[in-house]
């Protein structure tokens, strides 16, 4: 049984946690580096960080028998909100589960009457693919010097 749009629990911080040492190290390992990748699990991925992104109502969970699968965080950032990760255990990837935390996410957007925004590296087209299946367009980043791939999903389509 699958749950597509489940806030988390405090229990499940491992779970939100091992998607992201799962996931990182095969996305980002031979885009980035190894220490680019042990660096984002420390910060990112840290205890700390997921707890803090847990308490502050910012993740949505997907779920199978065997637990947490996939998680989205999402973050707002002016008029917009964000969305930080969307990651799916590569067990899970094509099951729908990433469209189904893409949708939790535009859901919030909705609720809160703003846009989504997300980015991916340049390097990883899968990410670049799956976004402009989902809606997403390219848009302008919200600082200067930055060398990831913004997107827009507007609110309105």
């Amino acid at each position: 049984m699958t749950n597509r749009d489940r806030r988390p629990r405090t229990e499940d911080l491992d779970g939100v946690r091992y998607v992201g040492v799962s996931t990182w190290p095969a996305t980002y390992g031979t885009i980035k580096g190894a220490r680019y990748v042990m660096e984002g699990l420390d910060s990112y991925w840290s205890a700390e960080a997921i707890r803090a992104a847990i308490d502050a109502d910012n993740i949505d969970v997907a779920e199978t028998s065997q637990g947490v699968v996939g998680m989205t965080e999402v973050e707002g950032l002016g008029d917009d909100l964000v969305m930080w990760k969307l990651y799916v255990l590569p067990s899970e990837h094509g099951s729908g589960l990433g469209h189904a935390l893409d949708e939790a996410a535009k859901d919030r957007a909705r609720k809160r009457g703003c846009d989504l925004l997300t980015e991916y590296e340049p390097d990883n087209s899968t990410a670049g693919t799956f976004y402009a299946r989902e809606g997403f367009n390219h848009t302008e980043p919200p600082w200067p010097e930055t060398d990831a791939v913004w997107l827009r999903w507007r609110r309105d389509q």
